[in-house]
């Protein structure tokens, strides 16, 4: 037996930091792919390697309540590899696995295409590299396990996995990038009142719409952004709760102008959009529009292109939208020139696939 899956990674388009208040998220799978590998480890203990995190084998055993025992002490994958122990532990717990009747396996977790290579070391992108790791491993698990029947129902499927990535996350994260990673494709997204799924569909790219990936040479700290969020909320501050409502308002309107292929009303918005991240960074004290966001927004701006980061801000990759492809190269050719560096990403038309 082998099993072999892969999903893409993202772009978040619109809805950051809206989407959790149950405002619409635009998402994009990209052609930059998460992979897992699992085939008979031949022997009572189990097996990993995760490039870029850990190259060579580790090796455990796993005890029927899904809990994992390094070989070579804790030291030797924990720190690395958490999301692996947890991902497993939480599945079993769950009852999405049965650990006690689970075959071990030589699994290879590779995220690297997720990743850029920086002067000290392996740089995340922002493109959702945990998110595609949970969606192929807890994928390639439950067929592993014999429950493929998990995997029938999509939108089911999605919840599950959005429990289990919150499980990783501290409880935050909407899960936008899990359904880009599942379903592939743009897809629109929505969480109801309780923080559940409501809609994760299929819509098409608007016919016209350019777009230019910029790295902006540094990794964001996502999960300490939103930690300070939710204290800021959490304390009923006027600012911060005007600014997340101006970008609700922006997401709605932009979906309707996604959905309905309007592109220049989709560059109105992302240009407000954009505005309204920086309004709520100054409201929470957040560096949601870094130094290097700002000026790739005014290099966009001055070339007839909108601009927003893809993600919480603070770093990572910031989007460029277009009307035609002269302004999205000539935006591309100041950046460059300023001295960041475009990545080449293209809409993936495929979510969660299963390899021969």
């Amino acid at each position: 037996m082998r099993v072999a899956v892969s999903a893409p990674g993202k772009l978040l388009l619109l809805g950051e930091y809206a989407v959790l208040r149950g405002a619409p998220a635009i998402v994009m799978a990209v052609d930059r792919r998460a992979r897992v590998e699992l085939e008979p480890a031949g022997s009572e203990l189990w097996s990993i390697a995760a490039p870029p995190l850990a190259v060579e084998p580790l090796r455990f055993t796993l005890a029927a309540d899904g809990s994992l025992r390094w070989q070579g002490g804790a030291a030797a994958g924990s720190g690395r590899l958490d999301l692996v122990e947890r991902l497993i532990s939480s599945m079993s717990a769950g009852g999405l696995l049965d650990a006690a009747r689970l075959p071990p396996a030589a699994a290879t977790l590779d995220t690297r295409a997720l990743y850029e290579a920086g002067p000290g070391g392996m740089m995340k992108l922002g493109l959702g590299s945990s998110a595609a790791a949970t969606v192929v491993l807890a994928s390639a698990l439950a067929l592993w396990s014999g429950r493929e029947q998990l995997l029938a129902d999509p939108l089911r499927w999605l919840g599950s996995l959005l429990g289990l990535h919150r499980g990783l996350q501290g409880g935050r994260g909407s899960g936008a990038d899990l359904a880009a990673g599942l379903i592939g494709g743009v897809v629109g997204f929505r969480l109801d009142e309780h923080g559940a799924v409501a809609a994760a569909d299929r819509l098409a790219m608007p016919e016209g719409l350019h777009l230019v990936v910029v790295w902006t040479g540094r990794s964001a700290d996502t999960a300490s952004m939103l930690r300070r969020l939710d204290e800021r909320t959490a304390a009923g501050d006027a600012a911060v709760e005007a600014a997340l409502g101006r970008l609700a308002e922006l997401s709605r309107a932009g979906a309707d102008a996604f959905r309905l292929g309007r592109v220049a009303a989709v560059l109105e918005v992302v240009d407000g959009f954009c505005e309204a991240m920086e309004e709520l960074g100054h409201a929470a004290a957040l560096p949601i529009l870094s130094a290097e966001l700002d000026a790739l927004r005014g290099l966009a701006r001055r070339h007839g292109a909108a601009f927003k980061p893809s993600g919480a801000g603070g770093g990572d990759l910031g989007i460029a939208f277009a009307a035609d492809p002269e302004a999205a190269a000539a935006t591309a050719a100041a950046a460059a020139a300023a001295g960041f560096r475009t990545v080449p990403l293209h809409l993936d038309p495929c979510g969660l696939t299963r390899h021969s």
